[in-house]
Parts: structure tokens; sequence; C-alpha cells
């Protein structure tokens, strides 16, 4: 995610910068993602090498490739660490010029776009994963995340699985970083740092309110935990102690991952002490 995020928001600044239609480098972010997100498969199921590693190595190359995207723009330069994007240009634009044609300050009318385009792009992804996984493929791409052991057994090609997996997902990731390079009017190659961080704890406030009871209560979970986490940072900023906040989210990671062996030692501890409560008092009678 740390790479791919990134990945997404420099080539979407480097095609606009060339006056590619900005729904052209949504896509092609989409697409670029999802080669990288094939990359980490190939890495994992042909060459074997642990996922996490995996991960890690496409990671540290896709580095260099975001610094020689935006390096494209500059014929004097190799690699290029930052590039601004025209804001005139960017998808929020379109739907910008509709309420500045209603008399609207532009901070409102921005606001507005930004929503608007945040919670359609929402929508068809939660629509297309929703049902996606529904389908007999979904459920094998379910089925091989919960139990790689099991699916196996059941005769799930695990390595395919995985590789759509991958694609899907780091697809999904770019995305984002195309829609915040253009919503931001820029792109810098370490825009997907402590992402990792945000995620999981979007994803552990969502399913702490909803828990995973279906499926459908956890896309909504995660979104909610998304927004929620936002809020969080958001409040953050205002009180001026957003350089602390990636500190508190791993720590809160790192307390909710324990709870159930927390939860485990307390009962076992509460077991302990009732027995031997109720052996005196066995003892004394």
């Amino acid at each position: 995610i740390e790479g791919v995020f990134p990945l997404g928001c420099c080539i979407t600044a480097l095609l606009i910068y060339y006056n590619v239609p900005p729904l052209i480098a949504v896509i092609a972010a989409l697409i670029l993602g999802g080669v990288a997100g094939f990359i980490t498969a190939i890495l994992n199921t042909k060459l074997k090498i642990p996922m996490i590693l995996s991960g890690i190595i496409t990671m540290t190359g896709l580095y260099s490739i975001n610094l020689a995207i935006l390096g494209l723009s500059d014929k004097y330069a190799i690699t290029r660490p930052t590039l601004a994007i025209d804001t005139k240009k960017t998808i929020f634009a379109s739907i910008q010029k509709i309420f500045l044609k209603l008399d609207m300050s532009v901070k409102l009318s921005n606001t507005l776009s930004t929503y608007i385009i945040a919670i359609l792009v929402l929508l068809i992804v939660f629509i297309g994963i929703y049902y996606l996984f529904g389908t007999e493929m979904g459920m094998a791409l379910r089925a091989t995340g919960d139990n790689e052991k099991m699916a196996k057994a059941q005769g799930i090609n695990t390595n395919l699985m995985k590789t759509i997996g991958l694609v899907i997902s780091n697809g999904l990731i770019a995305l984002a970083g195309s829609l915040f390079a253009q919503n931001t009017g820029a792109s810098n190659v370490t825009s997907g740092r402590g992402m990792i961080v945000s995620a999981l704890a979007s994803i552990i406030i969502g399913e702490a309110i909803f828990g995973r009871k279906t499926y459908k209560i956890q896309l909504i979970s995660i979104i909610i935990g998304s927004i929620i986490y936002y809020l969080l940072r958001a409040i953050a900023i205002e009180l001026g102690v957003v350089e602390f906040l990636d500190l508190v989210s791993a720590v809160l990671i790192v307390i909710i991952l324990s709870l159930p062996l927390i939860k485990k030692k307390f009962r076992k501890g509460t077991k302990n002490a009732w027995n031997s409560w109720f052996n005196k008092s066995l003892c004394i009678g």
C-alpha cells in the first residue's frame, strides 16, 4: 500500500501534466496498481517468497519507479520527487464548475465536488466488490483468505485466488491514490507513508463497532471506520497533536489485536481466583 498508493498519485499527475483526460488517468492508475499487485503475487506464488517479504520488495522497487515516472515530466532530470497538478484539469473540476455557475463560493464548490466524487466512487466500488464476492469466484477468494489450507483441500486454486485478490486490492489502492493526487493538486513519492497504519486503524475501529456478522456489515464497517478515523485526525489537527496520531493509532492497533489474549488471561485468572476462593470456603466449612 505504501508503494502502490503513490504509484496512483504519480501516474495520474504525469498524465494530467501531458493533458490526458482525468478519467483516463484514473483508469490508468487502476490498471498499473493491478500490475503491481500481479508482480507481488508472482513473487509469492511462483518464486515462493513469503507474502510480507513480497510486498516489501514490490514497495521498495516502486519507490524508484515512482521517482522515474515523475521524472518524465522534466527533460532535464531523470527522477523527480514531486509534481504539481493543475486543479482545473482534474476530475473534480468539472463538477466544481457547475457549482461555481450557481454563484457558490470556491471553497464550498470545491468541498461539494470532493464529496460527490468520493461518494460516487465509493458506491461503485462497494457495489462492485459486494456482488463480486457473492459469486463463486468471490466465495473462493474469501475462503482462501480465511483458511488457505481448507480452501486448497476443497479443490480451489489458491495461487490464482491470491493473484486475483492482490490485483483487485492494489488496483483499488492506486485508484485512491489517483483521486487523492487530483484532490490535493500534487503528487509526491512519499504520499503513501503511514497509510498501512491508517488502513488497519480504520478496519479495527469499524469492526469494534459493527463486528463481523455478515459480509455486507464488514464492508460497511470499513467505510464507517475510515470516516471515524479521519474525523479523529481532523480533531488532532485542530488540537495541534497530529504528529502523535500515528503513534496513538499504532498503540490502539496493538491493544485491539492483543485483546483476545488479554481476555483469555483475564478469564483464566478469574477462574483460578474463583476456584481458590471456592476451595478455601470448603476447607473453612
